[in-house]
């Protein structure tokens, strides 16, 4: 397979966790019963000062579900454009590539240790994949 295709590979991967995450966990989230949903309004109730502005832990969860959709709809973007990039600069596209399977290979401990398979596979995929394209690119 060519680094154009891993790299698109990646891409899709990385599309199955966002939608995933944004519109399973973020949009159309449902509540699991009323021990959690006691727990959601205990988080919501306690607010703080952090720096100036009063927050509680549930907008830090929310705020951070939501910085999560936006990394990975960023991530699409930079697989993608890479793939397209990959005859052009090879060099470029290889060490980018490099970074990219790091940073989804620690999104798979991360799965592991605190979410669950669906986005550990994902991530899996993407790490591989950008892994993949970064040793077919080795030759430059």
């Amino acid at each position: 397979m060519t680094a154009k295709v891993l790299l698109r590979i990646a891409a899709g991967a990385t599309t199955i966790f966002e939608l995933g995450h944004t519109l399973g966990g973020m949009i159309f989230a449902k509540s699991h019963g009323p021990e959690e949903d006691t727990v959601l309004e205990a988080l919501k109730a306690y607010r703080f000062d952090m720096m100036g502005s009063t927050r509680s832990h549930y907008d830090f969860c929310t705020g951070e579900g939501w910085y999560l959709s936006v990394t990975l709809a960023t991530m699409i973007a930079v697989c993608w454009l890479l793939s397209s990039a990959a005859t052009e600069s090879p060099a470029l596209v290889r060490r980018l590539s490099l970074v990219i399977a790091l940073f989804f290979a620690s999104s798979v401990v991360l799965c592991a240790v605190f979410f669950f398979p669906a986005p550990l596979l994902m991530s899996a995929v993407a790490s591989a994949a950008c892994a993949a394209a970064w040793w077919r690119l080795k030759s430059v």
